[in-house]
């Protein structure tokens, strides 16, 4: 079948930036200055990535970036994300229910690892991925012996998800 485009962009990683997408220099800022506190004298920084930095810092043991936090993040992080969760989507989120990640990838893993047994047949835990998947998931599950059980997304409608397909892919 013929194809109206010459080249395909591999997006499937999620790797904006080898796609062309420029760095959010706010982000690129803040970081800097949370790692090069100094900087908060600096004059070039505007005064909004310097009051966000600030902010990190003062919730950082040490007021140093390079202290331990949490295992599950940064308190003052974990209540910005419930405080955004509620913002965005209307639903109060719990902070304390909230671990963060270095990426995606890690929190997948971990998650899949805690989910896993040792058991074989119909004693292995079985985990739902959506179809198209993400390759992360199945090579994650077949690592920690889970089973897989497919469901997919419904591609004519946003690839929404239906509870029904759940459903019926869960109902063995």
């Amino acid at each position: 079948q013929s194809k109206t485009f010459t080249e395909v962009v591999k997006c499937n990683i999620g790797d904006c930036h080898a796609t062309g997408q420029k760095a959010i220099t706010f982000l690129r800022q803040v970081t800097v200055l949370t790692v090069c506190p100094h900087l908060l004298e600096d004059k070039s920084f505007p005064e909004d990535a310097k009051s966000r930095a600030a902010n990190i810092l003062s919730a950082c043991a040490g007021s140093s970036i390079g202290s331990y936090s949490h295992s599950l993040g940064l308190e003052m992080v974990r209540r910005d994300v419930a405080k955004y969760i509620h913002h965005r989507d209307g639903i109060e989120s719990n902070w304390a229910n909230i671990f963060l990640s270095t990426g995606a990838t890690e929190a997948v893993k971990m998650l899949l690892e805690l989910l896993s047994t040792t058991g074989q047949g119909s004693e292995r835990a079985g985990v739902m991925i959506p179809v198209p998947q993400y390759p992360l998931y199945s090579a994650t599950n077949a690592e920690y012996n889970n089973f897989q059980i497919n469901y997919y997304l419904n591609e004519n409608d946003n690839w929404s998800l239906s509870a029904d397909e759940l459903i019926e892919h869960l109902v063995v």
